[in-house]
């Protein structure tokens, strides 16, 4: 488990930042409408609209029925006991929300929002519409609010995920191992502004030499464990 340094360090930090992933949970749905290579999120729904929007809604439905596990509650845990929490996860799935974090940066967005690209607004997503219209300016130029694979996160996000990695005390990584070039640096950004990090993951990872401690196991489990410890001190 983690050593009395990082539990020493853990406690008395102010400025603590986690990174999640994909690997806090299990189940994977969806399909390959949010990561398909070959086509835009744009060319699917150009080319044949209804059908865009028909799978968009089956997987927004599959994705609804996932359900927070002990690591995402563990995290809401986290973030009421420390006085400056930040949270960030590259997972669209939106259930860091679900679960209670409000202090979230969600850089790869969230498959719950659709965003107009006529005029910008985000909006929360009609689980009974097949066709989104826009209710700021009207316009049906609409894709869910997530990013494909290769694409750069929102730049406004990013600065802000860069800023509070910077700024941690404390960085953690659950479940994550991404390899957009932008999201990959944000430990190296802790670590250069001293920051102690701890990595937990089912395997080792390209970041794991980098980190002052790392866990191999179940990463839900793991966050868990780290909340009983700090209720016993």
């Amino acid at each position: 488990m983690v050593s009395n340094k990082f539990i020493h360090r853990f406690v008395k930090a102010c400025q603590v930042v986690f990174l999640t992933g994909n690997g806090l949970k299990a189940e994977s749905v969806g399909g390959n409408i949010f990561n398909e290579e070959k086509l835009s999120l744009k060319e699917q729904r150009n080319n044949a609209p209804e059908k865009f929007w028909q799978r968009v809604l089956d997987a927004r439905k599959q994705y609804q029925q996932l359900q927070p596990n002990l690591g995402h509650f563990a995290l809401v845990d986290l973030e009421n006991r420390f006085e400056d929490f930040t949270l960030i996860t590259t997972a669209i799935d939106g259930i860091h929300r679900r679960a209670g974090n409000k202090n979230l940066i969600e850089l790869k967005g969230n498959v719950f929002q659709n965003r107009c690209y006529n005029c910008g607004t985000v909006f929360n997503a009609d689980l009974k519409n097949v066709k989104p219209v826009c209710p700021h300016c009207g316009s049906t130029d609409i894709l869910p609010n997530v990013l494909q694979e290769r694409q750069a996160p929102e730049e406004s996000k990013l600065k802000q995920a860069q800023r509070v990695s910077a700024e941690a005390e404390i960085f953690v990584t659950a479940g994550f191992n991404d390899q957009n070039e932008d999201i990959k640096a944000l430990p190296f950004i802790a670590k250069a502004n001293g920051a102690y990090l701890l990595e937990m993951n089912q395997e080792k990872t390209e970041y794991s030499d980098a980190m002052n401690e790392m866990i191999t196991g179940n990463p839900a489990k793991l966050l868990t464990a780290i909340v009983l410890i700090l209720e016993k001190i």
